[in-house]
């Protein structure tokens, strides 16, 4: 691996003041990466060239955003990390918050990705975050689950698209991370207690989970490939590690890894 190979390099991220987004962002900075970053609170840190307030679900301030940025310059890599969760029974779930986590989490990303598509250098690199609920669906998370297999779904097809232009594609999966994303998440009324008990298992799990800057290691890596694969699981390989259960997805039957959520939920 090249010493500096990233350094002068640029890259846009979204939702790179908090989280995961944070931690990848410091990494970056740390090799020499120019980053702009992409926000709701557009707060700014030293480590941003510029850090611009953008609701990335509305399309018209994107496309502004967009034509700021690449007025400046050319990009080499696009991260698309902003996200949110709701929790809760699908049937509890108001349309208001189905439409927002579908904007926010797909919709957005996929209008990103193709305003910011002509201004990647030959070689860049396009990384989403995903979640292992892409290919591990979560009860009480029906919809965040469905916002993300449908990220891994359009990566996908994107990377056989982006072939001729030398452009690689990755969603990596992080495992339960420690980040404020678990006290942003939508409770949905009139869960039952049984309910409430699963919800509170799986924040329990997400706060007692891997520090984001386990994360943004792995997510390094990836960048620093020559050929990035195009699902990654981020989240080490111990029991009912991201590692260990994206293993389990790929070699049990469908049947049984739902029998094992259940257990582990129910």
């Amino acid at each position: 691996m090249k010493k500096n190979m990233l350094n002068g390099k640029v890259a846009v991220i979204s939702g790179g003041d908090s989280g995961i987004g944070l931690a990848i962002s410091k990494r970056l900075f740390a090799e020499g990466v120019k980053i702009y970053n992409i926000s709701r609170s557009g707060k700014e840190n030293e480590i941003f060239v510029e850090s611009l307030s953008c609701d990335i679900s509305n399309e018209k301030l994107m496309q502004e955003v967009v034509n700021k940025i690449v007025s400046k310059t050319k990009i080499d890599f696009l991260f698309c990390n902003a996200g949110f969760g709701i929790g809760g029974l699908v049937e509890n779930a108001s349309v208001e918050n189905i439409d927002k986590i579908m904007k926010v989490n797909l919709t957005a990303h996929i209008q990103m990705t193709k305003l910011f598509i002509p201004y990647i250098n030959e070689g860049g690199k396009i990384l989403y975050t995903g979640s292992l609920a892409a290919i591990l669906p979560l009860p009480y998370q029906a919809c965040y689950s469905a916002s993300k297999a449908g990220l891994l779904s359009f990566a996908r097809a994107l990377r056989t698209e982006l072939k001729p232009k030398k452009i690689g594609v990755n969603v990596f999966l992080p495992t339960d991370t420690k980040t404020g994303f678990t006290d942003a998440r939508i409770k949905e009324t009139g869960a039952s207690d049984k309910e409430k008990q699963g919800i509170v298992k799986m924040e329990k799990e997400e706060k007692n989970g891997k520090d984001p800057d386990f994360i943004a290691k792995k997510v390094l890596k990836l960048v620093k490939k020559k050929k990035m694969p195009v699902c990654k699981t981020a989240g080490g390989f111990g029991p009912l590690s991201g590692g260990f259960l994206g293993f389990l997805v790929k070699i049990l039957p469908n049947r049984f890894v739902d029998w094992l959520i259940e257990k582990i939920y129910l």
